[in-house]
């Protein structure tokens, strides 16, 4: 069911049902106060009667008939019969042959003169019974009728109500549909813009009329996903260039030198030389395949592998060991400050395979960019959170470059000579982020510092 259609069945349904209950109300109050008029009438008549026949000696039995049909207050089919204290008849206003409407029984006499009055419905005949009492004379008054002019201004108040409830509700049925379509406008116009956002131009982005309200946030939510998923189409298609660039080249290189060394027969240090080359080609291209796993592997959702307790400083001391063994030109220094008494501080929840991967390489890119191969690493320990800075004195990163260091197989015109792929700092940034940390960037001019924050919880 589409919004707009919803919200008019709700709009209408409430308003139809607000309307309903006051109609109900109005209906039930009209049909008590018609009800209790009509018995006041009637008590009002049988009091003035009994008063004439037990007060005023003149008054006979067929006077007082002929009084009672003078009278203005005109009550349709009225029957009225007085009984005393024995329950004889002492006055009844229909004429023999005809028989009382109501029936009448020695028991609701006893009632009546117990309870002082009483009103009950007999058939289509409203009846009032009263215990007249007089000094001299004590007396039953039955007295009934049919109340035809309210039971017609009833129904006429219901015929109207219903009508009217139609009416409203028809009017209230369209008004909700036209006030939906308005409230749903600019939904629909978000709808067709958003339509009109292809692959190919994602950099088109939604109109905003009003941040303020619902619609305008709405917006700007649809916006700013706009600029995420533009963003992630120009990191993969890069990614995709790179990868694809990557690869290419030594595989056109080994292609080149195997074509080469087949033109013609060759001496077997030629065979020897071509096929060392070979085989290097091929270490990078296994290097550069690990380094894209890995790459692949760590993303913020892969909570699951944060299943050890990591002793930071053990940690920075063994990645130490394992570079310095695998390249004995560079040079690693390590200053470990004052370390807390409570061992617990030094740990982390994670993977001591990734951070090993991390700073790794952050060392190895801190000593292949330094004139001397030097890194110094230094770990601060605060209450809240550890920090591991590894600096060298290297050539600054330009501060043009320094937004984009972190991209996968990004590389800045002045590293262009250095052997590489751009992917350990997108790697270790990964790794970083995947154990609830960053990684900041300081510039100065003997060289740089990254500076990896964990916090301590």
């Amino acid at each position: 069911m589409q919004i707009r259609t919803r919200l008019t069945l709700q709009f209408t349904l409430l308003v139809s049902c607000i309307l309903l209950i006051s109609f109900v109300a109005i209906y039930y109050f009209s049909y008590k106060n018609v009800k209790e008029d009509f018995y006041d009438r009637l008590r009002s008549k049988a009091e003035g009667t009994a008063s004439l026949l037990l007060k005023v000696k003149e008054i006979d039995n067929e006077l007082l008939r002929i009084i009672d049909g003078t009278n203005r207050d005109q009550i349709f089919n009225d029957n009225m019969i007085i009984f005393d204290e024995e329950n004889r008849v002492i006055y009844t206003n229909i004429i023999p042959p005809a028989q009382p409407a109501i029936s009448v029984s020695n028991y609701w006499l006893d009632e009546i003169r117990k309870a002082g009055e009483i009103r009950y419905s007999d058939g289509d005949y409203e009846v009032i019974g009263l215990y007249y009492k007089y000094p001299y004379n004590r007396s039953v008054v039955l007295f009934a009728g049919q109340d035809l002019y309210g039971k017609a201004n009833l129904a006429n108040l219901r015929a109207v109500l219903a009508i009217i409830f139609l009416v409203v509700t028809a009017v209230v049925a369209l008004a909700g549909w036209l006030f939906a379509q308005r409230a749903i406008a600019p939904i629909t116009r978000v709808m067709n813009e958003l339509e009109g956002i292809l692959p190919q131009n994602l950099g088109v982005r939604l109109k905003t009329n009003n941040n303020k309200d619902e619609i305008g946030r709405l917006t700007d939510t649809f916006n700013k996903l706009l600029d995420r998923i533009e963003n992630a189409f120009k990191v993969q298609k890069t990614f995709v260039a790179n990868v694809s660039h990557e690869l290419k080249n030594p595989l056109t290189k080994i292609n080149s030198q195997l074509e080469v060394v087949l033109l013609k027969d060759r001496e077997p240090e030629t065979y020897r030389q071509t096929i060392s080359s070979v085989l290097e080609d091929i270490k990078d291209l296994s290097l550069l395949s690990d380094s894209l796993l890995e790459l692949a592997k760590v993303s913020d959702d892969r909570k699951d592998l944060l299943t050890e307790k990591v002793r930071i400083d053990d940690l920075l001391l063994d990645i130490r060991e394992k570079m310095l063994k695998m390249r004995t030109d560079y040079n690693v220094g390590i200053n470990l400050g004052e370390l807390p008494e409570d061992d617990s501080w030094l740990e982390l929840q994670g993977n001591s395979g990734l951070l090993k991967t991390a700073f790794l390489n952050l060392m190895d890119n801190g000593c292949k960019f330094s004139p001397d191969h030097t890194v110094n690493v230094i770990l601060s320990v605060e209450p809240h959170e550890i920090a591991v800075g590894v600096g060298n004195n290297g050539e600054p990163i330009p501060e043009h470059d320094q937004s984009q260091i972190f991209h996968p197989f990004f590389r800045s015109n002045k590293t262009a000579g250095v052997k590489g792929y751009g992917i350990g700092l997108s790697l270790a940034e990964r790794i970083v982020r995947l154990h609830g940390g960053y990684i900041g960037l300081q510039t100065r001019q003997e060289g740089t510092v990254f500076t990896v924050h964990f916090p301590r919880n």
